[in-house]
């Protein structure tokens, strides 16, 4: 690709990357963008259609690169949508998504 050739060169990358290159200059895999934008942790430019490509700006991106409260709720928030959505495809429900008062009556029952 054209961003990989870019930075291998030394050269800088473009003002704008699509979120396959924005993870990659943020050294995660491209399924973490979706997780983020979603949340609306990482904001991508204009208005897109949820179903539409997805732009960032490199400025934003190097100034949230170099920010470790922000790089680390960013992962906190991946692994916690990931967790969930392989809760939901085993048919489980989320770690910690119980009433309280069905693990009471589940320790009664223990009794």
């Amino acid at each position: 690709m054209i961003h990989q050739q870019n930075l291998q060169a030394g050269q800088s990358w473009p003002a704008c990357v699509d979120a396959e290159a924005a993870a990659r200059f943020l050294g995660w895999p491209p399924y973490f963008m979706p997780f983020l934008a979603r949340a609306g942790h990482l904001k991508p430019l204009g208005k897109p259609a949820p179903n539409a490509r997805k732009w960032y700006a490199m400025v934003e991106l190097e100034r949230l690169s170099r920010d470790p409260a922000w790089l680390d709720k960013a992962i906190r928030i991946v692994d916690r949508s990931v967790r969930e959505a392989n809760g939901k495809q085993r048919g489980k429900a989320p770690e910690g998504s119980r009433a309280p008062l069905e693990r009471t009556n589940q320790r009664a029952e223990l009794n």
